[in-house]
């Protein structure tokens, strides 16, 4: 069994005893496996958390009878794990439309949201002003982080800051220098991110090369990749 196979399974509940003792053979030996397990772990409890916050804002809208809805809102996960919007009205494809159907913010599953005390700890204030919706802070903030120490996670979340501003091709320049060869926790996230930011620009023949590889490897953007690809046909 691939080792990627554990962590699916662990997540589904279904690993047997003694696949449940090779698992945690596995994280206690395996520093790449441990590490893949931890930062999809903390994804799911991010997500969780925040389709709470969500779903507490919808429960309160509902109370005012003289509001009217348009949309009908259906959310799945991320890994299990990335939230769908599936529209009423959706009749043909309209990129736009299919961007904003799958496009969901990115959880900060990387850094507590506290201000360090004499404002020091950029890492934390970077996060800070991402969870706090500021994201010109935030890209400022990773920048400086991504000039200075060159970490992966910096020059992500600082993409991510530029699609929620609608800045796409900033943030495809952005997704472009990653180095999607290392194959690390966040390639898959990349990936699927860059590929929306193709679609809502209509660059769909640079989108399809992504969401295949996505498509056809193990990996917690397989099924969302497969879905959105059938309807980019």
């Amino acid at each position: 069994m691939e080792k990627r196979t554990y962590i699916d399974k662990y997540f589904e509940g279904t690993l047997t005893p003694e696949e449940e003792i090779t698992f945690t053979n596995l994280l206690k030996e395996d520093t790449d496996f441990a590490s893949t397990f931890a930062f999809e772990k903390n994804v799911k409890k991010a997500i969780t958390l925040n389709e709470r916050k969500d779903l507490k804002k919808k429960l309160q809208s509902f109370e005012n009878p003289k509001k009217s809805y348009k949309w009908l809102y259906v959310a799945a996960s991320f890994t299990l794990l990335i939230s769908v919007i599936t529209w009423n009205n959706f009749s043909s494809t309209n990129h736009d439309s299919l961007y904003s159907a799958y496009y969901q913010t990115y959880p900060n599953v990387v850094a507590p949201t506290v201000r360090g005390e004499n404002n020091e700890d950029i890492k934390s204030e970077a996060f800070f002003e991402y969870d706090n919706d500021n994201y010109e802070k935030s890209v400022a903030l990773f920048s400086k982080i991504y000039r200075t120490d060159k970490d992966d996670y910096a020059l992500f979340y600082k993409a991510l800051s530029l699609m929620e501003l609608g800045k796409t091709n900033e943030a495809i320049a952005a997704f472009n220098q990653f180095d999607l060869s290392k194959n690390n926790s966040f390639t898959p996230f990349v990936k699927w991110y860059l590929a929306l930011s193709y679609v809502k620009e209509n660059q769909k023949e640079k989108a399809v090369p992504l969401l295949q590889s996505l498509s056809e490897t193990n990996n917690p953007q397989q099924v969302m990749a497969k879905k959105i690809m059938s309807e980019l046909e």
